[in-house]
């Protein structure tokens, strides 16, 4: 069962993020390239492009934090207007958590450029989070509740540190639950 991400705070999210990551890679280390590009329908996704997405979007935020964690970030004119960011963090997580009515598409700046994932994603993604826990172990000490940042996709959508991390958990949690339903499949390839 998952933490309600809405209102948890930064180490409540890194162990939820820790935990995801552990159960993401032990549910797909073992399988194999056909295993990991194999999707029930030409609409739906596979779990390598599942995971593929995850490390895309993830990409986008290493930059800023670090930039943020060495004092280089400057403000943008989106990042200083006041209500942005409280509507678009709480929207983006009610949208993405598990369970949540209607479907929003990924925007293209988040898709993989291909759905032949090669057979190395679960290492490349269980790496890059690895990268992503570190940037939020170090955050600890800052207010992320009160640091703005942009989001990857458009730098118009705004929301505090915290709610980029609670994003980022939500994240793993909703395609957490898009593999599961691809390996209940009856026809998932099972050798």
């Amino acid at each position: 069962m998952f933490i309600n991400v809405q209102t948890a705070d930064l180490p409540a999210l890194i162990a939820e993020a820790t935990t995801l990551g552990a159960d993401i890679e032990g549910r797909f280390r073992d399988l194999n390239v056909v295993q990991l590009n194999w999707k029930p329908n030409d609409k739906e996704w596979s779990i390598g492009y599942c995971l593929e997405h995850i490390i895309i979007v993830n990409a986008g935020y290493v930059t800023p934090i670090g930039k943020i964690l060495d004092g280089t970030k400057t403000t943008s004119f989106w990042e200083r207007l006041p209500l942005l960011p409280g509507f678009f963090g709480s929207l983006l997580i009610r949208t993405l958590e598990p369970g949540a009515k209607g479907f929003v598409p990924a925007p293209k700046v988040f898709l993989p450029s291909s759905s032949d994932i090669p057979a190395d994603i679960v290492s490349r993604f269980a790496a890059q989070l690895r990268e992503i826990i570190a940037l939020m172990e170090r955050c600890r000490s800052l207010d992320v509740a009160q640091i703005v940042i942009s989001s990857p996709a458009a730098d118009v959508v705004t929301y505090s540190l915290l709610d980029a991390f609670r994003i980022i958990v939500v994240h793993l949690q909703h395609h957490i639950n898009q593999t599961a339903k691809i390996l209940a499949v009856p026809e998932f390839p099972r050798d």
